[in-house]
């Protein structure tokens, strides 16, 4: 399945971005980064996203929240991601990408986080 994405706003002043399918090199892959350029031009400050529903990533999905974290902490925000397991946290751990973003099991921890 290609990448899906769904944004929506959590009170009080979260995005949270909700993904499904596969997050890998690719023009879906691209929209995503579309989406944290539009996200750090308007300045949200907290962005969730939420890999539950990601079935695959490659190293390319994993340069993709990279960037993204990079993008919004030089725009004054933060990220952070919701992985329950799987493939896809195997990977994130492998990368050690908790050290470059908040990593946690629910969407309502990773807001307590931000």
């Amino acid at each position: 399945m290609l990448l899906q994405i769904v944004q929506r706003e959590m009170a009080p002043d979260i995005t949270v971005v909700e993904l499904t399918g596969r997050l890998a090199l690719g023009r879906e892959s691209q929209r995503l980064e579309a989406l944290v350029e539009e996200f750090a031009a308007k300045g949200s400050r907290k962005v969730i996203f939420d890999l539950t529903g990601v079935d695959y990533i490659d190293s390319a999905g994993v340069g993709i929240v990279a960037l993204a974290s990079g993008k919004l902490r030089e725009s004054g925000g933060v990220l952070a991601l919701v992985v329950t397991g799987g493939r896809v946290l195997q990977l994130l751990n492998l990368t050690q990408m908790h050290n470059i973003v908040k990593v946690c099991p629910t969407v309502e921890a990773a807001a307590a986080a931000l």
